[in-house]
């Protein structure tokens, strides 16, 4: 009973993940997003458990769900953004390192994901809490003003110490 609370915790947030990015709910969808999330839920178990326990201590539901509104915001705002970008052809792809602020391996994940579906920007390597990112950005931007934006609006959230309870 004490490793199955913990996956279906992960199973529920995954499901919820699944029908914000498919807003579709059609019989084909529910089934294939119980059905995935129930294999990452069960596959992922390795991953996320040692013999210490659960590894990742998790976020708090209700920052987890302003951090979904903030990124779907953000990924509207970016495709806006990139298709303009697109049209200015003043842009060009820029590669740099941001070195985040986070310890926690699967924050880390959750913020290269995040930029990954953000228009404009891939996220091309991760290594310990260093991120390797592409974005599209206008020629000698300087590093500062390319990290400002993955630091106010993604890590800032997921920095907050949660408290014990």
């Amino acid at each position: 009973m004490k490793n199955t609370i913990p996956r279906i915790k992960f199973f529920i947030v995954m499901l919820i993940f699944w029908f914000l990015l498919n807003f579709n709910f059609e019989l084909t969808t529910i089934i294939f997003g119980i059905s995935i999330s129930f294999f990452v839920s069960l596959f992922a178990y390795e991953i996320l458990h040692d013999e210490h326990g659960f590894k990742y201590k998790g976020i708090k539901i209700h920052r987890l769900v302003f951090y979904m509104f903030l990124l779907f915001i953000e990924i509207f705002k970016s495709g806006i953004t990139f298709t303009i970008n697109l049209f200015k052809r003043e842009y060009v792809p820029t590669i740099f390192k941001i070195e985040l602020d986070l310890d926690d391996p699967v924050k880390v994940a959750i913020v290269a994901n995040s930029i990954t579906l953000t228009p404009g920007t891939i996220t091309i390597d991760i290594v310990d809490n260093t991120i390797i990112v592409m974005v599209l950005a206008k020629p000698n931007t300087p590093h500062a003003e390319l990290e400002k934006p993955i630091r106010e609006k993604f890590e800032k959230l997921l920095m907050i110490k949660e408290k014990k309870s």
